[in-house]
């Protein structure tokens, strides 16, 4: 299958993951409480930490035998906390996009709810890609070779757990085990290669610029409404595009289960994959 044809099924699929979404705006919802809910928590956890104790970190960072290790443990509790916030609200947008593939209704309580009552394992996997988050990050400081296996293991971890947030919260399996069956689904019925499906990231970078020139364009009004309405589009673009990518997440692993699919064309999903 040529690059073209690939990208006219992902164009496809982002269509469909558009459309469902369009049938049910309540899935807008949770990017946009993950997105404020993990400003607030950031700003008040690092923000009170560095505004009481903020001449002692410093200290201690310039410290040659504790600043290291206090460096790589605010990346954890960085890592740990975006983790927890974003896998939680993911954790709810699926199961109502799930819901929605099956002509179900969705609100917002049901998707909190469902994510609460998966929380133990919404937080085991936040601590696990924390870990092997600030590993990647430690690894990546020892020079260019290292940054180098630190991007291609990134890559390798990112298309092996694919499937683990579904996984995790729908099936009865702890955190590694969810990345085995991830990696299982990933090479069994596809094949090891993920396709290189482009145009959420197109439509996500034709829609930044085009916000971006729209704001320089108004900026010439008064470089305030040019920024605030800059901004305001890139927000809603990356809310509207972060919410399709997990629709199609969903969708992809109810084709992979033998589930409903909705919208979605089943041989567009398996063109998403490279066959091994």
């Amino acid at each position: 299958m040529s690059f073209f044809t690939r990208l006219s099924n992902g164009w496809e699929l982002a269509k469909q993951s558009f459309q469902t979404i369009n049938e049910n705006r309540t899935l807008l919802l949770f990017p946009v409480l993950s997105s404020v809910s993990l400003v607030l928590v950031l700003l008040t956890f690092f923000g009170g930490t560095f505004f009481f104790v903020g001449d002692d970190i410093e200290a201690l960072m310039n410290d040659e035998q504790y600043g290291q290790i206090l460096g790589y443990g605010l990346i954890f509790l960085y890592y740990l906390i975006n983790f927890s916030i974003i896998v939680f609200f993911n954790a709810a947008l699926i199961h109502c996009a799930m819901k929605a593939l099956n002509g179900e209704e969705v609100s917002l309580g049901d998707g909190i709810n469902f994510a609460f009552s998966r929380i133990d394992k919404i937080l085991g996997w936040a601590v696990l890609s924390a870990t092997v988050g600030t590993l990647l990050q430690a690894l990546q400081e020892t020079g260019k070779i290292g940054q180098i296996v630190a991007s291609i293991i990134g890559v390798a971890w990112s298309i092996m757990t694919f499937f683990v947030v579904p996984v995790l919260v729908y099936e009865d399996r702890g955190v590694f085990d969810s990345v085995k069956e991830s990696g299982r689904l990933m090479k069994e019925k596809w094949g090891e290669s993920l396709a290189a499906n482009v145009s959420f990231g197109v439509l996500n970078f034709i829609g930044i610029l085009l916000a971006a020139l729209i704001g320089f364009a108004l900026g010439s009004i008064h470089w305030a409404l040019g920024l605030a309405v800059a901004v305001t589009l890139i927000l809603l673009i990356t809310i509207i595009i972060s919410a399709a990518r997990t629709v199609f997440v969903a969708a992809v692993y109810h084709h992979v289960t033998g589930q409903p699919t909705g919208n979605f064309d089943g041989a567009a999903l398996d063109s998403v994959f490279v066959s091994k």
